[in-house]
């Protein structure tokens, strides 16, 4: 086997770990000898042990303890993500690799985390053994975004959606609810949601649309509601809101305090905060709560905010051939300069029946 298609093995193993492993990141791991898979293993949950520490035991399993001691040594471990050198929930891998007499580490990425940050491809240096960095790091930085972006920016991985006519227009004045794009598209943000840990809109979105907010259209029987995050002031909360139809977690962010009818559960609070920029205190207290990305549904003050701030990792748009006219509300109305456009580069284009996604990467993104 090739190093590629050995890499590639570990990405399948990683994304075995699915939503269990969470704040970790997704991390496999493949152990090779004379060009043969001995031993493989993945990150199955939080608190549990570690890609590499799962597939050395795979190792021991297959062959016994005494001939995996010897298979091991001058072995080559191929991983997702640089090997923790701090002890946390789990001793370090590092102490593995290096216990085992192992040859090599090929590694696609270093461990954001700056307690770790490269310190444990030092570690491993200077225990004599070879490391390759950077095999498939693309696709390893797409694998943990939400990892990345938790620790590079201090900050949920934040994804905007926005969902608009031909004539860049998300709403009609004073109509409520308008429905833009078709069946296919609006499944697919279901399963956007489905993706991310909060939905995030403006308080002026959910007085004109009165949103339920909720995740639908899953084929599993139990399917986790995200946190749903309202900004503003400008909002009265009633019992009867869509917002309280599920028993997810309902936040409103808001510089002044709002009243919560007393019948509503707990889960219902007012996170006020006095500060201008109440972005900065918002996403921290978010990420306390394991609130570990958001998707920004509207409307077009809250998408200004997101955008000229710089405060976003993905802009989606989807765009259906519809023309709304001059009533129209703008989704995107923010300055070009404070915009940065050129920092975007379109990830992908996708069709939904008559309907047009694409996906754009924020290149440099702001942390807070």
């Amino acid at each position: 086997m090739t190093d590629f298609e050995v890499m590639q093995r570990v990405f399948d193993l990683a994304i075995k770990g699915g939503h269990n492993v969470a704040p970790n990141p997704l991390v496999g791991c493949v152990i090779t000898k004379n060009g043969k898979i001995i031993g493989e293993g993945w990150h199955k949950k939080y608190g549990g042990h570690h890609a590499e520490v799962n597939a050395i035991r795979d190792c021991q399993k297959k062959f016994g303890k005494s001939a995996a001691k010897k298979l091991l040594h001058k072995s080559t471990f191929f991983v997702n993500l640089e090997p923790c050198s701090i002890e946390k929930n789990t001793p370090p891998c590092t102490e593995k690799l290096i216990e085992f007499k192992a040859k090599k580490l090929v590694c696609s990425i270093k461990d954001p985390n700056p307690l770790i940050n490269g310190r444990g491809i030092k570690k491993l240096k200077q225990a004599g053994i070879d490391v390759q960095l950077g095999l498939m790091k693309g696709e390893a930085r797409r694998l943990n975004k939400i990892f990345i972006a938790n620790h590079l920016y201090s900050r949920p991985f934040i994804t905007i959606k926005v969902a608009q006519t031909l004539d860049t227009k998300i709403g009609l004045r004073g109509a409520g609810q308008v429905r833009i794009t078709n069946n296919k598209s609006i499944k697919d943000v279901h399963k956007l949601r489905r993706e991310h840990d909060s939905i995030m809109i403006g308080s002026g979105t959910l007085n004109e649309d009165n949103p339920m907010l909720s995740t639908r259209f899953s084929l599993s029987k139990k399917i986790s509601q995200p946190i749903k995050v309202i900004i503003g002031n400008n909002v009265n909360v009633k019992s009867k809101m869509g917002l309280f139809k599920d028993f997810s977690k309902v936040i409103f962010a808001s510089t002044k305090e709002i009243v919560i009818p007393k019948d509503l559960p707990k889960d219902v609070i007012n996170f006020k905060n006095a500060k201008q920029n109440i972005f900065e205190n918002l996403f921290s207290y978010l990420l306390d709560l394991n609130c570990r990305s958001i998707l920004v549904e509207g409307g077009s003050k809250l998408f200004r905010s997101f955008l000229s701030k710089g405060y976003y990792d993905e802009l989606i748009i989807y765009t259906a051939p519809k023309i709304i006219g001059r009533e129209g509300i703008h989704g995107i109305d923010v300055d070009v300069d404070s915009f940065k456009s050129k920092m975007l580069t379109i990830d992908a284009i996708e069709n939904f029946g008559n309907d047009l996604k694409v996906t754009y990467i924020n290149k440099k993104p702001n942390g807070i």
